[in-house]
């Protein structure tokens, strides 16, 4: 089995390297356990069902890619949208083949598939032993969308909670589900409360639209980023940061200005961070204004080869670093990692086509 292991390493990686001039070169230290580190997810190429997951180690020295293939023997045959861990599994949604596949949270073993039971979908939250998974349904229906329970057991899909157009990320706090309303393959501007106490009962709150990165700060407050609609929709509108109190529903708006567009969000000890095209922007949760520079610069990929689609298209925080990926859809992609004490990045890595999420394991 181990021979077997780094055989298709050894070929997966002479993929990888084959686009790669010499000097990007990186050497995989193949592994045992993936915990203790950062976990990077790439959707693969759209329609090729080649997504992908690296590994670096948390002191930035050592890394692996395709770490679900050289344990498992094969790809996960789908493309990658997003991982959701507990203290024993990981959960990973291919959403284009509508299957959630389980592993170990250390080994990364395959352990089960949920095959049944979804539609597109996006993201999902774990409480107890159910997991809650967001779906958009069929591209032609704006009103079959819903949020999947899933009985985590048994591997099966137990029921379901309709909502409303475009659910994406999810949150669970103090039983109650928190879901923002990106508006799948149009647009919708609301954030659903569904009470898991009183019988999944509903209820919303209005924000700016587009809202999709959503997280608790210290305070229990749900932070929201929403993009607003892009200039090419013929129907522009503004984005913002939204702070809402989930006590009573109130909501406190930061406007982003006309023609500005954020997209992606992360908080680190009551420090937010978002991005602006290949630009890092750093606030506090209770600033009542934008900053006026940016900290960081992500290096976007200029080589042809790379493709015309390149994006800073995920981002995470931790212990003082910042993990941005610079990625490419058609070749390998990037994840560049910042010390945030002065804001200049010390080292990159190599990872998968479509590089988009960064998790800490």
């Amino acid at each position: 089995m181990k021979i077997t292991k780094l055989l298709l390493q050894l070929f997966l990686v002479s993929i990888v390297l084959t686009s790669c001039s010499s000097e990007d070169k990186i050497v995989e230290v193949s592994r045992e356990a993936y915990d203790n580190g950062i976990i990077i997810s790439s959707e693969g190429n759209f329609g090729a069902k080649d997504g992908s997951i690296s590994f670096l180690d948390s002191s930035i020295k050592e890394s692996e890619n395709f770490v679900y293939a050289g344990v498992n023997g094969a790809l996960l045959g789908g493309l990658i949208q997003s991982i959701t861990f507990t203290d024993t599994e990981a959960y990973i949604i291919l959403n284009d083949v509508n299957t959630i596949v389980v592993v170990d949270r250390v080994s990364f073993k395959k352990k089960g598939q949920i095959t049944t039971g979804f539609n597109t979908p996006r993201y999902m939250t774990v409480l107890g032993s159910k997991g809650y998974v967001t779906n958009w349904g069929a591209t032609d229906n704006e009103s079959d969308d819903f949020v999947a329970i899933v009985d985590l057991n048994s591997l099966k899909v137990e029921g379901k909670i309709d909502v409303e157009l475009g659910p994406e990320q999810i949150l669970n706090k103090d039983n109650k589900l928190y879901v923002s309303h990106k508006g799948a393959y149009g647009s919708n501007n609301i954030i659903s409360i569904i009470d898991l106490n009183d019988n999944n009962s509903i209820s919303t709150v209005t924000v700016k639209d587009k809202p999709d990165e959503i997280a608790f700060d210290g305070s229990g407050n749900l932070i929201v980023l929403s993009e607003g609609k892009a200039a090419y929709t013929g129907d522009e509108t503004l984005g913002a940061i939204s702070k809402v109190n989930i006590a009573n529903k109130t909501v406190e708006e930061i406007v982003f200005p006309e023609g500005v567009h954020p997209s992606l969000m992360t908080l680190d000890n009551n420090n937010l961070y978002y991005s602006i095209g290949a630009k890092v922007y750093k606030m506090g949760v209770n600033d009542s204004s934008l900053p006026a520079s940016e900290i960081i610069t992500v290096d976007l990929f200029t080589d042809e080869s790379k493709g015309a689609y390149i994006l800073f298209y995920g981002m995470g925080v931790k212990e003082g670093r910042l993990y941005a990926l610079n990625t490419s859809f058609v070749s390998t992609s990037e994840v560049q990692v910042f010390n945030l004490s002065d804001n200049k990045k010390v080292k990159s890595f190599e990872v998968g086509v479509g590089a988009s999420k960064i998790y800490f394991n």
